[in-house]
């Protein structure tokens, strides 16, 4: 027993620099893990490979989170972009910030508040089918935004998903969606899952799909007694996002 401490020991790492919070909450976790083991309230062979693998977790969320006690209560939008963040945050960030938010709204139970989620590429955060975690993570993950979006009206909780690909996330929160902005769809997968969540569609609609122009959409749902064809506007130049595809016939000629 004391060699096997000794060596889960060298996951701890101490520096003449003060700790942080986040260092503080990793040896409160290392500490309590040795106090179960030696109070025999948990097996070692089971939480081991957890704790091994908490090191490597806790330096990607330092690189990423910076705890602190200013708070943005004053700001109307707070925007989080997960851009140079691995899979793995990509996906954990996204729950812990939506469900420290959710969980805010309920408590504070303020009539007058409101809470309005924005996930863009949302198939890399609401995916159904991943390999790259375990499924009882997987599971609380998807179940934490289907709460959200089943039950965060009442709360004054809002959910809006943007993806370009429908197939990839849950069906569930598909199906609890009240508005639909649909854009052409090519991909066969999308267009079925699309098919079977959404009732506010008749079979034209569902045909125009793969040949709606670009900057066109239609819009179903609670908003439109039928379903109706939208032109969106241009983003003034300016404004407009580097998102293009690379012309590389015209790099090639140049």
């Amino acid at each position: 027993m004391r060699e096997h401490v000794i060596n889960d020991l060298n996951l701890i790492s101490l520096s003449n620099e003060v700790l942080n919070d986040l260092d503080k909450l990793k040896f409160q976790i290392i500490f309590q893990y040795y106090d179960d083991i030696i109070k025999g309230h948990a097996n070692r062979e089971h939480i081991s490979p957890l704790i091994k693998r908490m090191e490597k977790r806790f330096e990607d969320i330092k690189k990423v989170i910076r705890v602190s006690n200013e708070t943005n209560e004053d700001k109307n939008i707070t925007i989080v972009s997960l851009k140079n963040v691995n899979i793995h945050m990509r996906k954990i960030l996204p729950l812990l910030l939506c469900k420290q938010l959710y969980d805010e709204q309920k408590e504070r139970n303020d009539d007058t508040s409101y809470l309005n989620i924005i996930i863009d590429e949302a198939h890399n955060i609401l995916s159904r089918d991943s390999d790259r975690e375990s499924e009882q993570w997987k599971d609380y993950r998807l179940e934490t935004f289907e709460e959200i979006i089943k039950e965060g009206r009442k709360f004054g909780v809002f959910l809006t998903v943007a993806s370009q690909r429908p197939s990839d996330i849950s069906s569930t929160i598909i199906s609890q969606l009240h508005n639909y902005f649909l854009h052409r769809l090519i991909n066969n997968n999308d267009i079925l899952a699309v098919e079977r969540t959404i009732s506010y569609l008749d079979k034209l609609s569902f045909e125009y799909l793969p040949i709606l122009p670009t900057g066109t959409c239609i819009l179903a749902g609670l908003s439109a007694q039928v379903p109706v064809v939208v032109d969106i506007g241009k983003i003034d130049d300016e404004h407009e996002p580097n998102n293009k595809t690379r012309g590389l016939i015209k790099n090639w000629s140049e």
